[in-house]
């Protein structure tokens, strides 16, 4: 039909096999009533198109989404007081878990200082008693381990001069010092400071016989 509702006639597609077997006709639209005719030819051919139809939406519809979303809106409402409770519970439980952790924590700081004061008090006679074959025996030490312990002492501490055997030995060695060049103390008081700290002579007798032969030189 055309613009004044008349029926025309109009020829839609010209198919050929080798050709054009197939045409689209896309953007055409025909507003019923319409007939299809093959105009000439055997055939067959084959017709494929959308039938729209245009729908008012009903009021239905509507009514049914205003549900849908009073549904959400109460669903909504009904979790939220317990989402609500439940998160404080968990602060609370949370809270009283790293109290609980805080608490385990300094008990276990406290026994651990405790032993460590205990082993600061221990005598040096204990460790004396202690082995050193790798730690594996808790037997007395040998006279070897004894021997071998003194001997890293002797490496550890510094050598002092061990005091002389007589006077007549201190006195061969001021001799002796003097004649390298070296001097001794005039004074007496100076004289037997320097006694005692040099060759460890503490006989106030021997001090004296020393201090008159020092006179004499």
């Amino acid at each position: 039909m055309n613009y004044e509702g008349s029926p025309i006639k109009v020829t839609l597609a010209s198919l050929k096999m080798s050709v054009q077997p197939t045409v689209s006709l896309g953007g055409f639209e025909i507003t019923p009533p319409v007939v299809l005719q093959l105009k000439c030819g055997s055939g067959p051919v084959h017709i494929s198109g959308q039938h729209l139809v245009a729908v008012e939406e009903d009021a239905e519809s509507e009514d049914e989404e205003e549900e849908d979303v009073k549904l959400l809106s109460i669903s909504g409402q009904c979790s939220a007081p317990g989402s609500g409770n439940k998160v404080p519970q968990k602060k609370v439980k949370l809270a009283a878990d790293e109290d609980d952790d805080d608490d385990d924590f300094d008990e276990e700081e406290a026994e651990e200082k405790a032993p460590v004061k205990k082993s600061i008090r221990d005598t040096p006679a204990k460790n004396s008693q202690k082995s050193n074959q790798n730690g594996k025996d808790s037997k007395p030490s040998t006279p070897r381990s004894k021997g071998q312990e003194s001997f890293k002492k002797q490496e550890k501490t510094p050598k002092t001069p061990k005091g002389p055997s007589s006077v007549e030995d201190v006195k061969a060695k001021m001799q002796a010092s003097i004649e390298k060049g070296g001097s001794l103390p005039k004074v007496e008081a100076k004289f037997i400071h320097y006694v005692k700290n040099c060759f460890r002579m503490t006989d106030q007798e021997a001090t004296q016989d020393l201090w008159q032969w020092r006179k004499s030189l």
